[in-house]
């Protein structure tokens, strides 16, 4: 069955072929190599500039798949991008101040303000992509598909690569970086999808399609106001983070997620230096925050809100969010365990589900599902022993749990529990030896799973069943209520 109306794509060559001729300025006067001999123009090479050089392509085309580019929309994107990077805001404010300094291919330089126009712009992005290649050139060391530029690539056309001048600061021995003039190109495309904070943010994903979930907001805020998104004015990129990882957690199947990894790349690079922070998300944080923007939100906010030194009110919320450093981000990010963050004994409140809490508990801690189960039983135990006593009786015995800093302490609430139940006449012990030696001694003092963490979830459950009762209790007793005497000495290390 014949198609009409359909057309082959044309190649780079031919592409470039007919707009030399049909160019009325005589702006593409790059010579026609061999720049289409690849299969397809771009891939992902794992460089989180070229890569977010190729989202940007990719997002502002519609495209999912570097294969999927045409000469079209290569085309368009170099229009967009060459009409945007001659502006002011643009070139010497963002580029030069952030970036890519005294950039020539982007006529960056403030002196060059009268030279810079869309026209100029574009011509030199396009000669990029039909530069020659010199065969005797070594390979390109970010894609390793083409060979490097003839000329050395420095600092102000690819960020964090030196200024020349230097040749022992590559490992090549001369004065520049060996890039190819595609990778190159890719670098040019990146600050449409960076994010603009007190430095610029990169987020690199794998896999790659993750990238353009985390960019797309970028691109869609350059298309509304045609400027650097500012990433709703937050300024820490790990809070911008969570805050993105909340997002698309709700979108996402948990399996899309499995072997995802995310690395931040925060930096500068400008003539006053040059300076990078990365920032690596664990993968069992990326599943853990996903699950919680599905499950328990309101639980994540919750324990967030935990992380600030002053817990702010619901309507301050947002403004901590962008402005303040986390402690809850902040140890997820270095491996320490934000179990704590998880009760509020203040209010004697379970902060989230039982269900965000399991999955932390045995995701990121790496808590074995039939310990946790046992633990939960124990609590459980507990509770139905705690809760025949009196309210103010049930709130000392509450509070012995939690002043328990040492481990002494923590092994004589149990007695006391114990104690209760026989003289409440319950039948079966609170636990056996043998459990009891388990719940004490088979974690490390050191250890993330250690008997405090196991004192946490026993807070967590008991707040999670009594909680109303021991904040009546609280009220009635009001701030003179003491600890039994042998627990005076205690409290958190």
């Amino acid at each position: 069955m014949e198609v009409k109306g359909i057309t082959r794509e044309k190649t780079l060559e031919e592409f470039l072929r007919t707009s030399k001729k049909k160019s009325k300025t005589g702006i593409i006067q790059a010579q026609i190599s061999s720049a289409a001999k690849e299969e397809y123009l771009f891939t992902w090479t794992g460089h989180p500039f070229t890569d977010a050089g190729l989202v940007a392509l990719l997002l502002l085309s519609g495209k999912k798949r570097p294969e999927e580019l045409t000469e079209e929309d290569i085309k368009n994107a170099i229009e967009f991008a060459s009409e945007l990077y001659s502006r002011k805001k643009w070139s010497s404010g963002y580029i030069h101040a952030m970036m890519l300094p005294n950039s020539g291919i982007l006529m960056a330089n403030p002196s060059m303000t009268k030279k810079r126009t869309p026209d100029t712009i574009k011509a030199k992005l396009f000669s990029l992509l039909s530069e020659p290649e010199d065969p005797n050139a070594p390979v390109c060391e970010i894609c390793g598909r083409r060979h490097a530029r003839p000329k050395p690539v420095y600092r102000s056309d690819f960020p964090l690569v030196g200024t020349g001048g230097v040749p022992n600061y590559f490992p090549s021995g001369k004065d520049g970086a060996n890039i190819c003039s595609h990778c190159l190109f890719l670098a040019q495309m990146m600050p449409l999808a960076a994010y603009r904070l007190s430095r610029v943010l990169v987020i690199h994903a794998y896999p790659y399609e993750l990238m353009l979930e985390f960019h797309k907001e970028a691109i869609d805020d350059v298309k509304k106001t045609e400027l650097a998104s500012v990433a709703r004015n937050f300024k820490r990129p790990e809070n911008f983070l969570f805050e993105k990882l909340m997002d698309i957690g709700t979108k996402l199947e948990m399996g899309r997620l499995e072997n995802a990894s995310i690395t931040l790349y925060y930096f500068v690079n400008n003539n006053q230096g040059q300076e990078i922070e990365p920032i690596y998300i664990p993968n069992p944080i990326l599943r853990f925050v996903a699950f919680a923007a599905r499950v328990d939100r309101k639980g994540w906010m919750n324990i967030v809100s935990m992380g600030w030194r002053k817990k702010p009110r619901e309507e301050e919320f947002d403004e901590f969010k962008k402005r303040y450093p986390n402690n809850v981000y902040s140890k997820l990010l270095s491996g320490e365990s934000i179990l704590y963050y998880f009760i509020d004994p203040q209010n004697r409140r379970a902060n989230s589900s039982w269900r965000l809490l399991s999955f932390y508990c045995s995701e990121v801690l790496g808590l074995d599902k039939e310990a946790l189960e046992f633990i939960k039983g124990v609590a459980d135990r507990i509770v139905e022993t705690v809760e025949k006593l009196p309210d103010n009786k049930l709130s000392r015995r509450v509070r012995e749990l939690e002043k328990a800093g040492k481990l002494y302490q923590f092994e004589g609430f149990f007695i006391r529990v114990e104690k209760d139940r026989q003289e409440f006449g319950i039948p079966e012990a609170l636990m056996s030896f043998n459990d009891f030696a388990r719940i004490l001694t088979s974690y490390g003092e050191d250890l993330n799973v250690s008997w405090k963490t196991v004192k946490n979830l026993l807070l967590f459950r008991i707040y999670e069943r009594l909680h109303d009762r021991l904040m009546k209790a609280s009220e009635e007793a009001g701030e003179s209520e003491e600890v039994e005497e042998e627990f005076e000495e205690g409290g958190e290390e």
